[in-house]
């Protein structure tokens, strides 16, 4: 059960939580995507219920970077107030240590930060998907889609199931087509045709004369099939072809696992993916680490006013974004492991946090 200290200065963290929500999400949000898509409302015409409709959907993706900014102004207003006030002189006038008052905090930012994990989990991957997904839609019913070389694996349960190709794909219709089937990871089925054509009625791919090739297990031919129109299912629709690989925000943990597995048996260099891999737990636990060193910022003096909490947020927040870039430069030029390049921020804030806290907890 919480004791009355716990929900007193969890009390005090929540509307400045709530108003840090609010303002950075205001401020995120139209810098990062809101601005661009005015533009293509009033130049390229995009219906504006779709423009809505796409900021919406990215609003969940800027939202993770959001929740430990509020957690860091949370933590420095509420503990500038109650410095303010005298309050923290009163605690520790009756014995409450600095580190027994912050305990609280902590146990805010743990929420949050787990809060995020699940958010970028659940939320954060269908969003951005279907946000380029509706970006496609929206451009392919104004100009004409063309695409050449079109390249798309499958996986499944982390095994590769498929490779689509498609030397060139104008709308609906794709030319030159190869699927590559794959059964226990080994080559089982090819099949080549000079076209294919959507049918949306029925959810298939119309191929028009191809080949058929079955494979053996040691991958020799056993034998083929001509035809001039055959129906195959297969999940992937135009949209999908065009919008091509995903990016690593529009995959869960587990997704982006895979794609970097197959990329490596493909012999692709997958560092920054692996740094991304990282970044997706790193950024979310920011929040523990920001409560870390907010609380100790906002006892010092002259911090009770909300603009200068504010203020130094920014300050704080445009530090910790300059040292992520910096330490996953470094990863990507393979100076540091992908996973240290991914959380150094978050170890470096976090130790400041603490020797700023032990600082004041000596005074």
């Amino acid at each position: 059960m919480l004791k009355i200290i716990d929900r007193y200065i969890l009390k005090e963290l929540i509307d400045p939580f709530l108003f840090g929500l609010g303002s950075f999400t205001a401020v995120l949000s139209a810098s990062v995507s809101l601005f661009g898509l005015v533009q293509a409302v009033i130049i390229k015409g995009m219906p504006l219920w779709v423009a809505v409709q796409i900021y919406l959907y990215e609003l969940p993706g800027t939202m993770v970077y959001i929740f430990p900014m509020a957690t860091l102004l949370a933590a420095l207003l509420a503990f500038a107030r109650l410095s303010g006030n005298s309050e923290i002189i009163a605690f520790r006038a009756s014995g409450i240590s600095l580190y027994r008052i912050i305990i609280p905090v902590m146990a805010l930012g743990l929420a949050i930060s787990l809060t995020a994990l699940v958010f970028q989990e659940i939320v954060v991957p269908e969003s951005n998907q279907a946000a380029k997904n509706l970006l496609v839609e929206t451009a392919s019913k104004h100009t004409p889609q063309i695409k050449e070389n079109v390249f798309v694996p499958e996986l499944k349960n982390g095994e590769l199931k498929r490779i689509f190709y498609a030397r060139r794909m104008e709308g609906s219709v794709m030319e030159g087509v190869i699927v590559q089937e794959f059964t226990d990871g080994s080559l089982s089925q090819i099949i080549n045709a000079n076209q294919a054509s959507w049918q949306g009625q029925r959810d298939q791919w119309l191929f028009k004369n191809g080949v058929i090739y079955l494979l053996t297990e040691s991958g020799e031919y056993k034998h083929l099939i001509k035809f001039k129109e055959q129906y195959i299912s297969i999940k992937y629709t135009p949209a999908d072809f065009y919008v091509g690989d995903k990016n690593p925000e529009e995959m869960t943990f587990a997704d982006l696992r895979e794609y970097i597995a197959l990329k490596e048996r493909m012999g692709a260099d997958v560092t920054d993916l692996k740094i991304q891999l990282n970044m997706k737990l790193a950024i979310p636990f920011a929040s523990l680490v920001f409560v870390l060193i907010g609380a100790p910022l906002g006892l010092f003096p002259k911090r009770a006013s909300s603009s200068i909490g504010f203020g130094l947020s920014i300050i704080v927040i445009f530090a910790y974004y300059i040292l992520m870039f910096v330490s996953m430069s470094f990863g990507e030029l393979k100076v540091l492991p992908p996973v240290v390049a991914a959380w150094l921020p978050n170890i470096i804030t976090g130790g400041f946090g603490f020797y700023l806290l032990s600082k004041k907890a000596s005074t």
